[in-house]
């Protein structure tokens, strides 16, 4: 709805302007030299922290298998990253014998010697949560994993497509004594990308969250092991395969026995 009162017109000549200032009470209150400055409100909250499951010891944070609320920004680019933890939902949580508003605090004493101060023997109290999971034993998590956890592991990739070479004039001179003596090895087909064993624990995982006890499994990339020899032949690249194919690799947990498992990567179909 407009105003109807009417706006009070700036001074425009001088003799008004000196009037003005030595009459202050004939100023009015809308005048142009009271302005209200609005500024923008800032909002005062800080992100919201995620629940998350450390894979390994952190010092001033917790121990390995810990569930503590950490910064969503420190979990995105650094701990789940470097697979130092991992995001844990509600219903995991409450899998494990906890409820969905319960609170789990971060251990800030942890690994840290406070300087004349000394621990009374047997006494780990403040290296404790507040939630205690009992975490599974090594052999019960081979034992889930070997139930679970698919025989074959299939993962798609884009294939690179490289030109065939052309047969030049002089390979038709080679004779067959000399392609006896150097064998030629069997071609592979590389793939935009890698299979990496970051990639294998995260799909042995995805199968495990949908038992409520296999959800408790806690499994790194260090206990993954690649069985092939790391070559340009084999596609095999450190920690990651680079190649179309199948390949062994075995899961070796502190204890038991390794469980073996075939990953298969597999041409992935592109609109042409």
């Amino acid at each position: 709805m407009a105003s109807l009162t009417k706006p009070t017109p700036s001074p425009q000549c001088l003799s008004h302007i000196r009037r003005l200032i030595r009459f202050p009470s004939s100023l009015p209150s809308s005048s142009f030299f009271h302005q209200q400055i609005r500024g923008k409100k800032r909002s005062t909250k800080g992100p919201h922290p995620v629940n998350v499951r450390l894979l390994e010891d952190i010092r001033g944070y917790g121990r390995k298998g810990s569930i503590i609320p950490i910064a969503p920004g420190r979990m995105r680019n650094i701990y789940f990253p470097q697979r130092k933890a991992e995001y844990v939902t509600s219903a995991q949580i409450r899998s494990m014998g906890g409820q969905k508003d319960m609170v789990i605090e971060r251990d800030f004493g942890f690994g840290i010697e406070t300087p004349g101060q000394q621990k009374p023997p047997g006494d780990d109290s403040h290296n404790t949560v507040d939630v205690k999971i009992k975490l599974l034993t090594p052999t019960r998590t081979s034992e889930l994993i070997e139930a679970l956890a698919p025989q074959q592991i299939v993962f798609y990739r884009v294939p690179i497509v490289t030109p065939e070479p052309v047969s030049q004039e002089t390979s038709k001179h080679s004779t067959t004594e000399e392609a006896s003596m150097q064998p030629m090895p069997a071609p592979i087909t590389k793939i935009f990308g890698s299979v990496s064993t970051a990639d294998i624990v995260d799909a042995i995982k995805a199968v495990l969250a949908e038992d409520e006890e296999g959800a408790r499994v806690v499994l790194s990339t260090d206990e993954i092991y690649i069985s092939e020899e790391a070559s340009e032949n084999t596609g095999v690249e450190a920690d990651r395969l680079k190649a179309l194919g199948d390949y062994e690799v075995e899961i070796r947990l502190k204890g038991v026995d390794a469980i073996p498992r075939l990953v298969s990567i597999r041409a992935q179909e592109t609109d042409a």
